[in-house]
């Protein structure tokens, strides 16, 4: 798109630093006999393609070009060669990280003997962003290429080396990067959960120290925006570090810095044609797809609540230690607490109901490392169905206790839990009379029904215990799928790839129930409710469940210690 497309015509340029695209130069304007005599004119080209780098791109293009630059590129390019801070939020086809490492290639060209990164959470992303958009680069605008003196791609290492000195190359946000120094750089998948808040922070922003030098020895040059840095992402929740470090740069804005915050949703992109509208469409009336992971993917709107949110997303995501899920009992010297919620109907919606599996390894002490191993969703709608995948599951863990919430539809499961519905014996309830009439001379003691209405089992008690062990650390879930994905793929078990990731996926999941919560503080009691109805929490009822019942079991674990610690004193003190 040309200059001239989109300025106003009615208007007459003022700017003595214009340079005009339709000028004609002759051969006795262009033939000099030494560069000395038109310096005056390259500074305003120079100048001119520093603050309008998008025009550069249009200077070098091969007439039959693949591609040309859309409007809000040329806005994203004189955004990233005009601030110090810019955060960029966009969906994902919106070849965001195309235009900032273009951005960065032409700062390498304008500024020499400049060094600018490419930072993500490991090298290989970064190699991976770097290579991909470079190479794009290449093929679309080839006089480019000739700037290069030197290259290397490699599996995790990307390093350009320009005829002017200028270096362009990534960095891995980790202790390794310690001492480097750069003159600027970008940022990519700022929201990804691996990104180290600190590591960033302390190591490296802090290659930026010096500020770049320019060539022939005259120093630094005062009106170069130095120590420039781009973040670049999709959106994430709202207590990520992401949103932390989108809220600095929006405050460095409000205060008149040199600093920017832009961001789009799928409307830009399908606008271009680079998103098929009917698919982003399809995805979001999908009763399957989250519509917080749609907000956010393709809305680039930051979900969750910062101010009130139930617990918090670092410490959440803190507890996302474990590598394997767990399908059977695998540890005779633990116990295992299945729990259970039966889904509820929402209007034109039946939620699944979930099941939490809780691995208890006993300290010593009378309290348990606790792991949640699996989770599981079903989607039976009858209660004799239920009932046979629940005492399924309870043999293959060789369950210790099954807790079943028995507020509403739960009570109607634990009817058929007590009887005979398959060849496995019937259960009996250990916490509640009523039930007492159906024992029979063989029913197991399984059964503990929760009701979150009485005095024993207080939801706002339920609430608060959830909101200390998290906050604790006190519980280890598994790792997310993207990360336990490469491992899996990598092991090539015999297995299906999906069937692995499933308890993984369920556990993200899981973790977005988490995050839809927020709380409110009345009195002594904490209250919960969801920020989006249409995010059920089933599996977040069921793992708070459990968590509950072991704390039970632990209280119950103390208090015979301390009587025991009782008896042996006054053993002692009577002398015998």
């Amino acid at each position: 798109m040309s200059y001239n497309n989109y300025r106003q015509q009615n208007k007459k340029n003022t700017s003595t630093n214009f340079i005009a695209d339709d000028k004609d130069f002759s051969k006795k304007e262009t033939s000099v006999k030494s560069f000395d005599s038109m310096k005056s004119e390259w500074r305003k080209f120079c100048s001119y393609y520093m603050a309008y780098p998008d025009r550069f791109i249009d200077l070098i293009s091969p007439p039959n070009s693949k591609v040309k630059l859309f409007f809000y590129q040329r806005m994203l390019l004189r955004i990233l060669m005009r601030y110090q801070n810019v955060y960029i939020t966009m969906t994902r086809g919106s070849a965001k990280s195309f235009t900032q490492v273009l951005g960065l290639y032409l700062k390498c060209i304008f500024r020499s003997g400049g060094h600018y990164f490419i930072a993500a959470p490991t090298k290989l992303q970064a190699a991976n962003i770097s290579q991909e958009n470079i190479e794009r680069i290449w093929d679309y605008f080839p006089l480019l290429k000739n700037e290069v003196k030197k290259y290397y791609f490699n599996k995790d290492s990307t390093k350009l080396v320009f005829h002017n000195g200028s270096r362009l190359d990534v960095v891995q946000v980790a202790e390794s990067a310690r001492g480097g120094r750069r003159n600027g750089g970008s940022v990519e998948e700022v929201v990804d959960e691996s990104m180290k808040k600190d590591i960033l922070n302390s190591v490296v922003l802090p290659m930026m120290a010096n500020d770049r030098l320019t060539s022939g020895g005259h120093g630094v040059d005062p009106n170069e925006i130095h120590k420039a840095v781009a973040y670049v992402t999709t959106s994430g929740n709202r207590q990520s570090f992401a949103f932390e470090k989108l809220m600095e740069v929006l405050k460095q804005v409000a205060s008149g810095k040199n600093s920017f915050v832009i961001g789009a949703g799928y409307e830009l992109p399908v606008m271009h044609g680079q998103l098929d509208l009917d698919y982003v469409m399809s995805l979001k009336e999908s009763d399957t797809f989250n519509p917080l992971a749609f907000s956010r993917e393709y809305e680039s709107v930051w979900t969750g609540s910062s101010d009130d949110s139930f617990v918090s997303y670092e410490d959440l995501n803190d507890c996302r230690l474990l590598k394997k899920p767990e399908f059977k009992n695998t540890d005779k010297d633990a116990s295992y607490i299945l729990a259970y919620d039966v889904a509820r109907q929402e209007g034109s919606q039946n939620a699944n109901s979930a099941l939490s599996v809780l691995k208890c390894i006993p300290r010593g002490d009378g309290t348990f490392t606790k792991h949640l191993v699996n989770i599981f969703s079903f989607e039976g709608v009858h209660f004799q169905e239920q009932a046979k995948f629940l005492k399924q599951k309870v043999n293959e863990f060789k369950a210790e206790m099954l807790v079943v919430d028995i507020n509403g539809l739960g009570s109607g499961l634990v009817d058929f839990l007590i009887t005979e519905v398959d060849e496995n014996p019937p259960y009996s309830v250990i916490n509640d009379d009523r039930y007492n009439a159906f024992k029979t001379s063989d029913s197991i003691p399984m059964i503990y029904a929760l009701n979150s209405t009485t005095k024993e089992n207080k939801a706002s008690d339920i609430h608060a215990l959830f909101m200390g062990i998290i906050a604790n650390k006190g519980v280890k879930i598994l790792c997310s799928s993207s990360l336990a994905k490469n491992e899996i793929i990598k092991a090539k078990d015999s297995i299906k790839e999906a069937e692995e990731l499933l308890p993984y996926v369920m556990t993200d999941i899981l973790v977005e129930e988490i995050m839809n919560l927020e709380h409110k503080q009345k009195g002594n009691s904490v209250e919960v409710k969801q920020i989006s109805k249409r995010i059920p929490k089933d599996k977040f009822s069921s793992f708070q469940y459990a968590l509950w019942y072991i704390h039970l079991q632990e209280k119950k674990n103390r208090q015979k210690h301390e009587e025991s610690f009782d008896d042996y004193l006054f053993f002692m003190q009577s002398g015998f």
